[in-house]
C-alpha cells in the first residue's frame, strides 16, 4: 500500500491556485522543492453549491475541454492531424470526442495540499556529478547511498548536495527531472538510454555555465564524451513515434525543454468562476429542453409585442390580475383619443400625453399581466433554440437571466443580517455611506454631484452591492503555455497543442474522482447600468445600426437576436479565445461586440480607478457583463475578512464639491491618457498602461478592450472600417449638457 504524502495547510486562494495539484513550489527560504498532489482531507462543498451551481460547473468545464480542443487541434503548420489526446487529457476523450464525465467530479473547499519532493534529482556542489532517484518512497534509502557514487572515492567524497532547480517540461503537460537518460523511438517501442553509448558507464558530471539553460551539458564520468542536456516527452513520443521515420512529425514538437520550476511556464492552473444565486427559477430555464418558457420570457423582458389579443382576453387577464380599474381608465382614454384628434385647433399637448400614458399602460402589462403572450419572433427564437452552442460567458440569453436573478435577489429591496441594504443607489445613499459630519445641505449637494457625473458618464444606474457572491474554482492545468498552442523557434510557424489535464484523481470514500477546487465568496461591487438611449445615440453617431425590431422594444432584444446571426458567421462570432476578435481590420461595424466592447472598458476604467483609490491591487478584482441589460458588475474577489474596502473607498472620497473623487477621476479626460499612447493606439487603445488587468482577473483575456468606446481618438484593432470612432463618453457630455436644468 503506498503511504499517504503529508498535507499542509495555505490560504484557500492560494491553494486553488500557486499550490493546486501538480504545481512545483519550494518552502519559505527558496530551498526544498516540491510537487503539489491533490488531498484527501478536504471537505466537501456540498454545503455551499447547491445542485444546480455544481451542475453548472460541470458544464462550463465541459465546454472549456470542448473549445480547448477544437483550438488545440486544428494542426496549422503541422505534417499530420493532431491527436485528440494531445490536445487533452485522455480521460475526458471517448470515441474520438471530448466527454466529461461530472459524476467523476469531488465538488471541494480547499483547506489541504498534498506534496512530495520533486524533482529528485541532485547535483554534488563540488565535482558536478549527477545522481537522480526515480520514487520518492526510494529516496531515504538511495541518499544514504549518494557517497559511493563519487568518483574520488566515498571516503573523500564532499557529500554535498543540492536539489536541481531546473525540470523537463512540455506541452503535453508532464513534467521530470534533469537526467542524462534519452528516449528514442526504436523498433516500434519507446526505448530509454541511460548509458554512455562509448562505454558503458552509467555515472555523469552535469556542467552548468552561467548564463541559457540550453549551454548545460551531460558529460560521461569515465570517457568524459559530452552529452546534451534533452529529453522526449512519452507521451507525445509514444503517439507520434511512429511519424518521424516517415518524416510527418517534427521534433521540435516531442522534444521537452528545460525549464525552472520557479518559472510560470511551468505550471498555468485553468479554471473559471460564475455568480451564485440563492433562487435559480430563471437560470433553470436554461437547463430545460422546452424553450417555450424561455423565448417567452425574453420576449416579455425585452419588450416585443404581444401577439393579437382581443379586448376580450385582455379584459380577462386584467380581472384577474386585479386590474379591471386600470383597464377602464385606459379604455376610457382610447376612446377619447379621436375626438381630441379631430379637434381644431388640435390640442397636441394634450394628444401627446394621452398617447404617452397608454404606451406606458401597454408596456407595462406586456412586462407583467400579458407576459408569456408576446411574439416569438425569430431572432428571440433562434437564440433560445441555439443557445447550447453558444459559449457561456459571452451567451445573451444567460446573461439576460442572470441579470434579471441578480435584480430580484440582490438589488431590489434586501437587507443584510448587520440591517445594512444589500444594495444601495449611490445618488441616494444610506448613512454608513455618507462622509463623516457632513450637514443636510451638504449632503444634498454630494448627490446633486454625484448625479451631474452619473449623467456625464452615461449611466443610468449606479449602486453598490455589499453581497455579491461568486464561487471561483479550479480544476486542471498545462505546462509551459496558458493559451491551447504554443509557437517553438525550431518549428517555424507550426502551431503545437499545448495539452489541458484535469487534476489527478483524489480518493473520497471508495471512489477515486477528480478534484473541483471551489471557492465560494461574498465580497462588496459596483453595478452600473448605462443609459439605453445615449447608447443608441453612440451607435447611431458611429454607423452601428443594430438589428430592426418593432418599436418598443429593448435594445437587449435586438442584441441577441444579433448574436443569433453573429454565430453562424465564423468570421464574426464570439468563440472561447476570441480569436475572430485578435485579428486586424477585420470586422464589420456590428452593435454586439461594440457594446460588449463599451461595458468592458468601461468596467476596466471603474476597475482600475477603485484599485488606485482603494488600496487594492487589480488582480483582486473581478467583472461581470450583462450585455442586453447594458450592464457589468466590478467586484471585490478574495476569500480574506471584506474590510468593506468599496464602501469605506466610496465613503472617504466623498465630497459636497464634486460629489465623489471616483466619479470625478472617470470624468477627468486625464483618467484614459496612456504612457503608451501611440504604441496603445496602434494596438487598438488598451495596454497594460491603460486598461489592461491580470488576465486571470479578466472575463476575456483582455480582449475586446478600447479606450477609444469612451473618449474616440482611434477604434479597435479588429474594427474593419479603420475610422475613428467617437466616444461614448463625448456623446454622453452632449446629451448632458442638452437636459432640462431642474428649477
Amino acid at each position: 500500500m503506498t503511504a499517504k504524502p503529508p498535507s499542509m495547510q495555505r490560504s484557500r486562494s492560494q491553494l486553488a491556485t500557486a499550490y493546486a495539484p501538480h504545481s512545483l513550489f519550494t518552502f519559505e527560504g527558496g530551498s526544498g522543492a516540491c510537487m503539489a498532489l491533490p488531498s484527501p482531507g478536504n471537505r466537501a462543498a456540498g454545503d455551499e453549491l447547491s445542485p444546480n451551481t455544481q451542475k453548472m460547473i460541470s458544464e462550463q468545464i465541459q465546454e472549456y475541454f470542448e473549445a480547448w480542443a477544437l483550438r488545440a487541434a486544428r494542426g496549422i503548420g503541422l505534417r499530420h492531424p493532431v491527436p485528440l489526446n494531445l490536445a487533452v487529457d485522455g480521460r475526458v476523450v471517448s470515441d474520438e470526442r471530448v466527454r466529461v464525465r461530472s459524476g467523476e467530479f469531488a465538488f471541494q473547499i480547499p483547506d489541504h495540499v498534498g506534496y512530495v519532493p520533486f524533482p529528485l534529482s541532485f547535483v554534488c556542489t563540488r565535482c558536478n556529478l549527477h545522481i537522480s532517484v526515480d520514487r520518492v518512497e526510494r529516496l531515504t534509502d538511495e541518499a544514504s547511498r549518494f557517497r559511493t557514487a563519487c568518483p574520488s572515492g566515498a571516503d573523500s567524497c564532499a557529500d554535498n548536495w543540492q536539489q536541481l532547480d531546473v525540470v523537463f517540461a512540455h506541452w503535453s503537460g508532464s513534467v521530470e527531472p534533469i537526467t542524462p537518460s534519452h528516449r528514442r523511438w526504436q523498433n516500434g517501442v519507446v526505448q530509454d538510454y541511460d548509458r554512455c553509448e562509448n562505454c558503458n558507464e552509467d555515472r555523469f558530471y552535469l556542467h552548468r555555465p552561467p548564463g541559457r539553460l540550453a549551454n548545460w551539458v551531460f558529460q560521461c564520468v569515465e570517457c568524459k564524451l559530452p552529452r546534451p542536456v534533452q529529453q522526449r516527452d512519452l507521451t507525445t513520443l509514444e503517439e507520434l513515434g511512429p511519424l518521424i521515420a516517415q518524416n510527418q512529425a517534427l521534433p521540435a514538437e516531442i522534444n521537452m525543454e528545460p525549464v525552472s520550476y520557479r518559472a510560470s511556464a511551468a505550471y498555468y492552473v485553468h479554471g473559471d468562476r460564475l455568480l451564485v444565486f440563492d433562487q435559480e427559477r430563471y437560470i433553470q430555464l436554461l437547463n430545460s429542453t422546452n424553450t417555450g418558457p424561455l423565448v417567452a420570457l425574453l420576449s416579455s423582458e425585452y419588450g416585443y409585442p404581444p401577439t393579437a389579443i382581443d379586448d376580450a382576453e385582455k379584459e380577462r387577464l386584467l380581472l384577474a390580475a386585479g386590474q379591471g380599474d386600470k383597464w377602464n381608465r385606459y379604455r376610457q382614454f382610447r376612446s377619447f383619443l379621436p375626438t381630441l384628434e379631430a379637434m381644431t385647433p388640435s390640442p397636441v399637448d394634450m394628444i401627446n400625453e394621452q398617447r404617452a400614458y397608454l404606451a406606458e399602460m401597454d408596456a407595462d402589462w406586456n412586462r407583467t399581466v400579458f407576459a408569456g403572450h408576446q411574439q416569438a419572433v425569430d431572432g428571440i427564437e433562434r437564440a433560445g433554440r441555439e443557445r447550447t452552442e453558444y459559449v457561456r460567458r459571452f451567451d445573451p440569453v444567460r446573461m439576460a437571466l442572470e441579470h434579471k436573478t441578480l435584480t430580484e435577489e440582490r438589488l431590489r429591496g434586501r437587507q443584510m443580517p448587520d440591517g445594512k441594504d444589500v444594495s444601495v443607489d449611490l445618488t441616494i445613499l444610506d448613512d454608513f455611506l455618507f462622509p463623516d459630519d457632513l450637514g443636510a445641505d451638504e449632503r444634498s449637494r454630494l448627490l446633486d454631484q454625484v448625479r451631474i457625473r452619473r449623467d456625464l458618464l452615461g449611466m443610468a444606474e449606479l449602486r453598490l452591492v455589499r453581497d455579491v457572491r461568486v464561487c471561483e474554482y479550479t480544476f486542471g492545468y498545462t505546462r509551459t503555455s496558458s493559451l491551447p498552442t504554443v509557437q517553438r523557434d525550431k518549428s517555424g510557424t507550426a502551431e503545437l497543442p499545448v495539452r489541458l489535464r484535469l487534476f489527478d484523481r483524489v480518493q473520497v470514500g471508495d471512489r477515486g474522482v477528480h478534484p473541483i477546487l471551489c471557492l465560494v465568496q461574498s465580497n462588496e461591487g459596483f453595478y452600473i447600468r448605462l443609459d439605453e438611449e445615449c447608447v443608441l445615440e453612440w451607435l447611431e453617431a458611429n454607423g452601428i445600426r443594430p438589428a430592426p425590431a418593432a418599436p418598443g422594444v429593448r435594445l437587449g432584444g435586438r442584441l441577441i437576436e444579433e448574436y443569433a446571426q453573429m454565430q453562424a458567421n465564423e468570421d464574426v462570432r464570439f468563440s472561447r479565445f476570441l480569436d475572430e476578435y485578435r485579428r486586424e481590420r477585420s470586422v464589420p461595424r456590428l452593435a454586439y461586440p461594440y457594446v460588449y466592447t463599451l461595458l468592458h472598458t468601461m468596467a476596466h476604467h471603474l476597475l482600475g480607478t477603485s484599485s488606485s483609490m482603494s488600496g487594492l491591487d487589480l488582480g483582486s478584482f473581478g467583472e461581470h457583463i450583462f450585455v442586453p441589460d447594458l450592464a457589468f458588475l466590478v467586484y471585490r474577489r478574495g476569500m480574506t475578512m471584506d474590510l468593506g474596502n468599496l464602501s469605506s473607498m466610496w465613503r472617504d472620497r466623498g465630497d459636497p464639491w464634486f460629489g465623489n473623487e471616483v466619479l470625478e477621476r472617470m470624468v477627468d479626460p486625464a483618467s484614459l491618457r496612456c504612457g503608451s499612447e501611440s504604441v496603445c493606439n496602434h494596438r487598438g487603445g488598451a495596454c497594460p498602461d491603460c486598461l489592461l488587468i491580470p488576465e486571470s482577473a479578466c472575463l476575456t483575456r483582455n480582449e475586446l478592450l478600447s479606450r477609444s468606446v469612451l473618449i474616440g481618438r482611434g477604434q479597435p484593432r479588429w474594427d474593419a472600417e479603420g475610422r475613428a470612432l467617437i466616444g461614448y463618453y463625448d456623446v454622453a457630455r452632449r446629451r448632458a449638457a442638452a437636459a432640462p436644468v431642474d428649477p
